[in-house]
């Protein structure tokens, strides 16, 4: 019974060996992949790195893998693969997070996707409020977006970040343009908004021309229209009253001639004395 006992420890025990051993052997080969895809990518030999990061990466044996196959991938000009890979490891838990969207935000850059560069970059410095690199690069992908005030935001902020950057003194040179060119844009924006307000002006003042201008004709017509009403008027009582004169002048002309040959009647009238016969003689008849 001791025997059966025993056997079954060492079985136990053999079993875990061989699992911590499998576990083992499997870091030690992703550990190498990782330094030698490591060491292949700091010889600047990033294609022959790429498989041994890959390898990395799928195995989810070094955080660090994301890092390099992402930086790989860019310096081979395979940018949708090196976004890929950033995307990638942002999802994954120990990468790190600044480096790869900042790297996200440079190959954006490259591709000439400004928004998506700024977006990234952004991504960036919320990781890490005091990364320097990303202020910069935000600047320019804002820059080519025309958004020049946000831009000299982030150039302040690199060169209070940096003091001591190689590029301090270029980049007082460019704050300064960016100052003379924001005045100049504020000028020119006054002097559009003020030719703007001219225009407006002249063209109310031509509208209201117009519109009195129609009310004027409208009135003219009218009184056109009145007039000739008037005129029409007195014409037709004109006519009315000469019709009216004629037919008063064909009455008293007919009543002179009815008269006239009344008066005419009535000289020529007869008794009847001189044609009536006497009949005082007895009528033949009785």
């Amino acid at each position: 019974m001791l025997l059966k006992s025993c056997k079954n420890r060492f079985f136990i025990y053999f079993a875990i060996f061989c699992i911590f051993l499998s576990f083992s052997c499997f870091s030690v080969y992703a550990e190498d992949d990782f330094s030698r895809g490591e060491e292949l990518f700091r010889q600047n030999e990033a294609y022959e790195a790429i498989p041994f990061l890959k390898k990395a990466v799928s195995e989810g044996s070094h955080p660090k893998a994301y890092v390099y196959l992402s930086v790989a991938y860019y310096q081979l000009g395979r940018y949708q693969e090196s976004l890929d890979i950033c995307n990638l490891g942002m999802k994954v838990s120990g990468t790190d997070k600044k480096v790869l969207s900042f790297n996200a935000g440079n190959t954006a850059f490259s591709m000439g996707d400004w928004a998506s560069a700024e977006a990234w970059y952004s991504k960036a410095i919320m990781a890490d409020s005091e990364y320097a690199p990303p202020y910069l690069n935000r600047a320019n992908s804002r820059m080519k977006q025309n958004k020049i005030e946000l831009a000299k935001e982030d150039y302040e902020r690199y060169a209070r970040l940096e003091p001591e950057s190689t590029v301090a003194e270029n980049l007082e040179i460019l704050i300064s343009l960016i100052d003379d060119e924001i005045a100049s844009q504020k000028a020119a924006k006054e002097a559009m908004a003020l030719e703007e307000k001219r225009l407006k002006e002249e063209e109310e003042r031509l509208m209201k021309e117009l519109a009195e201008r129609e009310k004027a004709a409208q009135e003219e017509a009218e009184r056109l229209r009145m007039e000739q009403a008037e005129r029409e008027r007195i014409a037709k009582e004109e006519a009315e009253r000469k019709a009216l004169e004629e037919a008063e002048k064909r009455r008293r002309l007919l009543e002179d001639v009815a008269a006239s040959l009344q008066g005419t009647q009535t000289q020529n009238m007869s008794a009847g004395a001189e044609g009536t016969v006497d009949y005082d003689y007895e009528s033949e008849l009785e």
